[in-house]
């Protein structure tokens, strides 16, 4: 008892010391571990129509050839409609920050100020801080769009290994039946979580996209593709999508117009995110929202804006690898929300 309890500590500093290091070693390669991560997801995502096509008598270089093909028109048709949109977005940008200056500034002076206290230099900062989030994300996706080849490409080399992966890990592991199980139910989860945030993320923006286009807000298919990105950022990623929108709504409408978008936008993604998600993905790949949130800052540390994007996929991969061995379970158990504890003290009394 006592050489086990003092191997404890030995294993815990082995742990923290891996992780450090790991951690450090990410962060250096921040930016090609990024479009790594990037590109495998897309191809994961693209491998169930590979084998789908395989299934339907395709050949398999054909199968891959028409995904990868399928992948490389949509980017294209979808890139040059956002960075069109983007463009001429980023032009108006100036003359949206006078019109919400002006419009700040007019409902600034019904607020009384006090000695040592500035309505008007706090609105300042608010718009000043409004008009350079709206840069920046219209710089974000015009250079995302310049690393889509590269994404393409990678992406298409990881698909023909993907697409004959199962007979190659048949090979290796066909006499080791408990590893080859657990390959396969870590695969499967993965693919399922990364297909079902896809399908789930497209609704929402398409729905949101075609309210906003059919209530006259300017560039709807630009701030759909938006939402789409950025509702893989747990909590703030739809707040932070949904403000061009807004403020193109109150320019046009008024503060009932905003109202409005706030009200189609976030009653949108309450539907998806807490029926249609958990319809679909089922409670056993949910995270508790205190580890997602932990997550997302550990994951913008390494790897930058493209950790954030990456946070859920990034953390949900951890807890399927952890799920898949029986020594690690209560780790994964640990990162869900507190049914998932509640159902494993009882399945573990």
């Amino acid at each position: 008892m006592e050489t086990n309890s003092s191997t404890v500590p030995a294993k815990i500093l082995v742990y923290t010391t891996f992780a450090v290091v790991l951690t450090i070693g990410m962060r250096e390669i921040s930016s090609i571990l990024t479009t790594v991560i990037f590109s495998i997801f897309v191809a994961l995502l693209f491998t169930p129509l590979v084998r789908w096509l395989k299934q339907k008598g395709v050949p398999g270089w054909l199968s891959i050839i028409m995904a990868i093909s399928l992948f490389t028109v949509i980017i294209l048709v979808l890139g040059v409609i956002v960075v069109r949109a983007a463009f001429q977005f980023g032009s108006q940008i100036p003359i949206y920050q006078d019109q919400l200056t002006a419009l700040a500034n007019n409902y600034a002076k019904y607020i009384p100020s006090y000695e040592g206290f500035s309505i008007q230099s706090i609105v300042r900062g608010i718009v000043s801080i409004t008009i350079s989030l709206m840069i920046n994300i219209v710089n974000g996706i015009v250079n995302a769009s310049t690393t889509a080849g590269i994404v393409i490409v990678t992406a298409a080399f990881l698909l023909i290994d993907a697409a004959n992966a199962p007979e190659k890990v048949n090979q290796e592991i066909g006499k080791q039946s408990e590893l080859r199980f657990r390959l396969s139910n870590f695969s499967k989860k993965l693919v399922k979580f990364i297909v079902i945030r896809a399908e789930v993320n497209i609704i929402t923006s398409f729905v949101i996209a075609l309210l906003l286009f059919i209530g006259g807000i300017d560039y709807a298919v630009l701030w759909g593709v938006l939402i789409f990105l950025l509702s893989y950022i747990p909590y703030i990623g739809l707040v932070i999508a949904s403000i061009p929108p807004i403020m193109l709504a109150l320019f046009k409408y008024g503060p009932l117009g905003a109202l409005a978008v706030i009200i189609i936008i976030f009653a949108v993604d309450a539907l998806t995110e807490n029926v249609l998600f958990p319809s679909m993905m089922g409670k056993g790949l949910q995270l508790s929202p205190a580890f997602l949130f932990v997550a997302l800052l550990y994951w913008n540390f390494v790897l930058g804006l493209g950790g954030v994007l990456l946070s859920i996929p990034l953390t949900l991969v951890l807890k399927i690898l952890l799920e898949s061995f029986e020594e690690t379970k209560w780790m994964a158990r640990l990162m869900g929300p507190a049914e998932d504890m509640d159902e494993g003290e009882i399945s573990s009394g």
